[in-house]
């Protein structure tokens, strides 16, 4: 069944969540009381008594509800509200408020399951989850080959969590201590990741404990030729790892470099890494926090790609902006690891792990069993999506979307808008300067100026960022093209004065 926009509701537009709902009216509890006090301009005024300098506080658009990919919002500068198309998603994989995750997350809130416990004692929605993902995993390999970790609370956590796993289960060849990236990667933020990402704080700026890891070897950046070909700079990096393999504990790797203006890495170089490191012994780590969970049409890029990694670190999507977790699903032979790493805060948030659970629910579907259990006071549309799962019956359609997006905008702005990168929902579009060259300051001025024309993307180098949740529907993509052509016909209309003006 195609999915539509009417499948997205509000779960108070429901009748029995709707008297669950004024029972609360005009109480502390009432959802619809304000959180704070004050106008959002005077909120925002306030971030340098409240925020730390340069961390992460709230700017010039203020939400106040949405559903789907459409956000309602309040320009703060002028008070005024405006709809605002979320093109770059990046948690919610689902979109905003999905009605499943809120309702699932509801019914485990008002049971007498714990909300909290500690990784010492056992819990039924561990293993739950757990089965649910291994299986996807076991299309990959033989069933039981793949084991995971679900103990991390962000990207950069499930990352230094691979590596360390990767570095264990080479302690006893103390000749594999070097480490393979790439340029143009991007691994999170802490000191490991930022170590291992070309796209790191500037050495020098005091921002790094330490400036280096001397033993991890940055390769160049994977790319192909016109003909499809690897290049000689790939070809040379494949030659290094066969030469040199018994220097490496780990190579990882991002099968879509995001950063890198959204570049996808070419599957055959995946492939001949594959097949380098099974010949060298060396562990193969998708970092897959931002392809994973849905964005290119299955739960791990391997099942796209027929390339499987030893070890795959996820985390944004996992529950699509209703709690902060990440996992690693790793081969046996990369199982092992131990404190202080194994187990960090936030080892047990169930009510992470409920979301993840309802994700699952979303994305592939529920057992027929469970469908035939759902509730009749369910809409139509919603039941028959969790019969199906959104990558059946939207993921297509999503992709679609954003192909038609992208060549109208080069059709009508040849001379701004470049390639298209990336694949499935992880998509780049580069910008060009007036001399047809791609350019990160144009790509930077066109994302900034989005936002007031009521469409959010993000730079990513010489790109437009897009990752779009798998709701994104017809109308919403209409109103996402008008807020990008009236931002690029802006642009373009000040090239044209400056070059008049000179």
């Amino acid at each position: 069944m195609p999915v539509n926009e009417s499948s997205l509701f509000h779960l108070e537009t429901l009748n029995p969540i709707r008297r669950f709902a004024e029972a609360l009216a005009g109480s502390c509890l009432d959802p619809h009381l304000p959180s704070s006090e004050g106008k959002p301009r005077e909120l925002i005024a306030k971030n340098p008594e409240l925020f730390t300098e340069g961390g992460s506080w709230p700017r010039d658009v203020w939400v106040t509800g949405g559903l789907g990919a459409t956000l309602d919002t309040v320009l703060v500068n002028t008070g005024d509200g405006q709809e605002l198309i979320d093109l770059c998603t990046i948690l919610t994989v689902l979109g905003i408020n999905d009605p499943w995750v809120k309702l699932k997350q509801l019914s485990y809130a008002l049971s007498r399951s714990p909300h909290h416990v500690t990784i010492r004692l056992g819990c039924d929605m561990y293993y739950r989850v757990a089965r649910r993902i291994l299986k996807c995993f076991d299309k990959l390999a033989e069933p039981g080959d793949y084991v995971i970790n679900m103990r991390q609370c962000n990207g950069s956590d499930a990352v230094e969590l691979a590596l360390h796993a990767a570095w264990n289960a080479a302690r006893e060849s103390p000749g594999r201590r070097r480490l393979g990236t790439f340029r143009g990667s991007y691994h999170g933020e802490s000191l490991t990741a930022s170590l291992i990402s070309e796209h790191r704080p500037q050495h020098g700026s005091g921002r790094l404990l330490v400036e280096r890891a001397d033993n991890v070897a940055f390769f160049p950046s994977p790319t192909d030729e016109e003909d499809g070909s690897l290049s000689a700079e790939s070809l040379a990096t494949l030659d290094t790892l066969e030469h040199d393999g018994e220097e490496y504990f780990a190579v990882i790797i991002e099968p879509i470099q995001w950063r890198n203006s959204v570049h996808a890495v070419p599957l055959e170089f995946l492939r001949r890494l594959r097949d380098v490191c099974t010949r060298k012994s060396i562990c193969l780590i998708f970092d897959e926090i931002h392809n994973g969970f849905g964005y290119t049409g299955a739960i791990s890029f391997a099942e796209n790609s027929g390339v499987c990694p030893d070890i795959a670190a996820m985390s944004k999507g996992l529950t699509s902006g209703h709690g902060s977790l990440a996992i690693m699903v790793a081969k046996r032979d990369f199982s092992s690891v131990d404190g202080p790493f194994a187990g960090k805060s936030n080892a047990a948030d169930m009510m992470s792990l409920v979301a993840i659970d309802a994700v699952l629910d979303r994305l592939l579907g529920m057992d027929p069993e469970e469908v035939d259990a759902l509730p009749e006071w369910l809409p139509d549309e919603l039941t028959a999506e969790l019969r199906t799962g959104l990558l059946d019956a939207a993921y297509g359609r999503a992709v679609a979307l954003i192909d038609s997006l992208f060549l109208e905008l080069r059709r009508r702005f040849p001379g701004v808008v470049g390639a298209s990168t990336g694949m499935g929902l992880v998509r780049g579009l580069v910008m060009l300067d007036e001399l047809g060259r791609p350019s990160e300051a144009v790509a930077s001025a066109v994302a900034g100026r989005c936002l007031a024309n009521g469409v959010y993307v993000r730079q990513a180098g010489t790109a437009l960022f897009v990752k779009p949740s798998l709701v994104l529907g017809p109308a919403e993509a209409d109103r996402a093209l008008d807020g990008l052509a009236r931002t690029l016909a802006q642009v373009a209309q000040d090239r044209g004065e400056a070059a008049r003006s000179a």
